[in-house]
């Protein structure tokens, strides 16, 4: 096997780890999403019953929570792009170098 098959070997175990964990911040995205807009429609409808207005401030809560839910959603796909192989540090790559050199050598 040359040092080629080895690395590949070496990034898709590495790939195969990561998947579910991808999977849930996908599951999570889009709860926290829907989550934050129902939520933000919730305390606008309260605001509104308790102060007797039209639903001036449930539709400002439930844009509020669009925006919010928009940011918490943009979060998490970085996290996912820190967890993707595709991204790996240099850091991580030398340590893979140098694992495939230590496997070489015996």
């Amino acid at each position: 096997m040359n040092d080629a098959e080895k690395n590949k070997d070496l990034t898709s175990s590495t790939k195969n780890k990561a998947k579910p964990a991808l999977n849930f911040l996908l599951l999570s995205a889009g709860s926290v999403f829907t989550s934050m807009i129902v939520a933000g429609f919730i305390v606008g409808f309260a605001i509104d019953w308790f102060l007797e207005t039209t639903p001036i401030f449930m539709l400002l809560c439930g844009v509020l929570g669009f925006v919010g839910g928009s940011m918490k959603v943009q979060e998490l796909l970085k996290k996912m792009d820190l967890m993707d192989p595709a991204y790996l540090s240099k850091q991580e790559e030398k340590e893979l170098k140098q694992k495939t050199e230590l496997k070489k050598e015996k």
